[in-house]
């Protein structure tokens, strides 16, 4: 009769009289003291809703309907804060009911819209650099912001100990989605490696030969007779593109579900941009999962390790924010598993965990695919060794990504090539430039970062004397290769932007024109923007 009295006759004065009466003899019943809220919530009373639902929340804290109607309230209200933890909330704890089965699903909804605004009106710039501020206290060292709009990802992090600099960089591409959240996931994967130095206990995963040649015995044959169509030397470079891809994944699985804890637990401020931004990772991943599936480009090992580690990164998702995606995957029993195995051993960790345990945990995710062999995990230390080696080429120049392109240092021949060669003034030269930058940068893609850093390295040392385009060039990174003058200067060029991008205008080369045109060559190619 309430109902009836709210909704058809719009009296709702009378329809209270029912619900009140239904409380004298079931003081405890939710459902009547929800109603009385939806009641006011019909004339847009919010302020009089909020008691009603409050109150029958406080009896039956699994009730949908009372959380996606405070939700609501709150949000008309214009109390974002409240509207978003009433919908976290729900989503964590609420149950569908018989009699309002689609309640969750509008739940979500209005979630995702309270989400946005919230993430919207707050200032992640100021979040970031509180957090930047509090990791560069720990190790007293410095950490460089580098916008990068040539970035795949949205943003990636680059440990100074790591990488033989004396600053850690975050680089990060403006243009990609949620990237407020990738930059603070970054952070806490340096706050993670700088815990883990300090622990004496700091890894590295890398990509090397021995993993790369692994990965070809055991998916050469499948990728040729499956793409026979490829030519080999293209092939090659996809089948390293795929052992790298699998060996990131493999590495960032584990790694990342400590990081997205992290955020969760340490900085709530994030949560709203962090929830939207693993929402649509999960929905990227499931469309990339079908498509593997359905293609039949990749062996099935990789697809079965892909999914298995992409329901484990769903059922985290769950976990933090009560949004339900797994089913999506369409896991066989076996795949579930498998993740399922994997979360119990991430919360296990999570229980004992001490810096460096991570990496323990990464062994155990790579040993359960049985792919220790296509992953490597070497002592920080080595790793610093191995890099302080490659920069030290010359005595007389320590740290040339730093120091070697101020002005005082730019040889006077390449000055004298800069007046000679003004950035885009010869079509044909710059045409043939950005062939030549493009062969670069296709060449580039199967390498390692840390290998393009080297050559980046080792080209400028030449440069220092001046490169001359009608000379040949080689060096020690890239072996049986002769390079023209312009090959050479174009590898000099594509190799800095990306190893080195901060740095590249100082080397004072003109061709910028060129490699714009030849990064929207490569772009087109392969499918991006």
């Amino acid at each position: 009769m309430g109902n009836l009295l709210t909704k058809e006759k719009n009296d709702v004065e009378h329809a209270k009289q029912y619900y009140e009466k239904v409380l004298e003899y079931h003081p405890d019943n939710a459902i009547a003291i929800n109603n009385i809220g939806a009641a006011f919530m019909e004339h847009k009373d919010y302020e009089g809703a909020l008691p009603f639902l409050k109150r029958a929340l406080a009896i039956d804290d699994s009730y949908a309907n009372s959380y996606y109607g405070l939700g609501l309230c709150y949000y008309k209200l214009g109390k974002i804060e409240d509207a978003f933890k009433t919908c976290h909330k729900g989503a964590l704890k609420s149950s569908d009911r018989p009699e309002n089965p689609a309640v969750r699903e509008e739940l979500v909804k209005l979630y995702l819209t309270v989400a946005k605004d919230y993430a919207d009106k707050t200032n992640y710039l100021n979040v970031w650099k509180g957090i930047k501020d509090e990791l560069e206290a720990v190790d007293h060292v410095n950490i460089r912001i580098i916008e990068d709009k040539s970035l795949n990802v949205h943003a990636k992090m680059e440990y100074a100990p790591l990488h033989a600099a004396k600053e850690h960089a975050i680089r990060y591409n403006p243009e990609k989605d949620f990237v407020e959240h990738l930059f603070i996931h970054e952070m806490m994967h340096l706050k993670m490696a700088q815990q883990a130095t300090k622990a004496n206990r700091g890894k590295a995963v890398v990509s090397s030969e021995a993993t790369r040649a692994a990965f070809k015995r055991r998916y050469q044959k499948f990728m040729q007779k499956t793409h026979s169509h490829i030519p080999a030397s293209e092939l090659n470079k996809v089948i390293s593109g795929l052992a790298d891809g699998l060996g990131l994944q493999l590495m960032n699985c584990p790694l990342d579900l400590l990081v997205e804890h992290l955020i969760y637990k340490d900085y709530q401020i994030a949560r709203p941009i962090q929830m939207l931004s693993l929402f649509h990772m999960e929905q990227d991943n499931i469309n990339a999962v079908k498509q593997a599936a359905q293609n039949g480009f990749f062996p099935k090992e990789i697809i079965y390790a892909n999914k298995v580690m992409n329901i484990v990164t769903s059922m985290h998702f769950k976990d933090m924010y009560g949004i339900n995606l797994i089913g999506q995957y369409h896991p066989t029993k076996q795949e579930f598993e498998h993740a399922k195995d994997l979360y119990d051993e991430f919360k296990a960790y999570l229980d004992t965990y001490k810096a460096g345990d991570e990496y323990e945990m990464l062994e155990y995710f790579v040993q359960s695919f049985n792919m220790e062999d296509l992953v490597e995990i070497i002592d920080e230390s080595q790793v610093t060794a191995g890099m302080k080696a490659d920069l030290s080429m010359k005595s007389d120049i320590k740290d040339l990504a730093e120091d070697a392109m101020s002005e005082e240092d730019v040889d006077a021949a390449n000055a004298q090539f800069a007046l000679n060669h003004q950035d885009g003034a010869d079509p044909a030269e710059t045409m043939m430039m950005s062939m030549y930058m493009l062969g670069a940068m296709e060449y580039f893609d199967t390498l390692s970062s840390h290998d393009v850093h080297r050559i980046a390295i080792e080209i400028a040392m030449v440069g220092v004397t001046g490169i001359d385009p009608k000379k040949k060039y080689s060096i020690k990174s890239i072996p049986d290769k002769e390079f023209g003058g312009y090959q050479f200067l174009a590898y000099y060029y594509v190799s800095w932007a990306r190893a080195i991008p901060e740095k590249l205008n100082a080397l004072g080369l003109p061709f910028s024109k060129a490699y714009e045109t030849a990064l929207q060559m490569y772009n087109a190619k392969h499918g991006k923007q």
